[in-house]
């Protein structure tokens, strides 16, 4: 068993969200080939553990900022940087030119030739992101306010506000309730 928290409801925001808490992360499940296996299996990607893995990490993580500026901004209303947009693009059409059509049930899919490598996770996060910014719905973005993860929030009142009410919702409420009650509850 894995504690690798999925709440992004799109794999590009998970993948912005392979560090605990913003700016100050804890835990980074791009610090090391280990973690970036446990995590890519998590997410239903396989990666192999073979040495080129490492060399790759830096690019996984400059990925993951860029899809976080690009995310987070427009979760607060807000227009992202153009050249973090270029990147994106830059890294979804790279994937999208190794790519090949694979039927898939009723309708086809993208598929790769080599399939667990993370260059392939980093192709499909860029086409996640892709399809996040051409077909939204960009108005669903969430930014928690406790640790900063993204999400697409898929509630159906569309009110949701923390990336995880058993986490950072929990946490949050506490410290409110503490902060305004903080006196009396000490001497009851």
């Amino acid at each position: 068993m894995t504690d690798v928290e999925l709440v992004g409801n799109a794999l590009c925001l998970d993948f912005a969200n392979t560090v605990n808490a913003r700016p100050v992360a804890r835990r980074d499940w791009l610090a090391s080939p280990a973690e970036v296996v446990t995590w890519a299996r998590a997410v239903g990607h396989p990666v192999d553990d073979d040495p080129s893995l490492r060399f790759t990490l830096p690019v996984a993580r400059d990925l993951r900022e860029t899809v976080f500026r690009v995310f987070q901004p427009l979760a607060h209303g807000d227009a992202p940087s153009p050249d973090d947009l270029e990147l994106i693009h830059t890294v979804h059409a790279e994937g999208i030119a190794q790519a090949r059509f694979v039927e898939d049930g009723a309708t086809f899919r993208l598929s790769w030739a080599e399939p667990e490598s993370l260059r392939v996770l980093l192709w499909e996060v860029a086409t996640s992101a892709a399809g996040l910014l051409t077909r939204g719905p960009l108005h669903r973005l969430g930014d928690c306010p406790s640790c900063h993860w993204l999400f697409l929030d898929t509630s159906k009142n569309g009110r949701r506000r923390w990336c995880s009410m058993i986490t950072c919702g929990s946490r949050d409420k506490s410290r409110r309730y503490y902060a305004a009650h903080g006196d009396r509850a000490e001497t009851e």
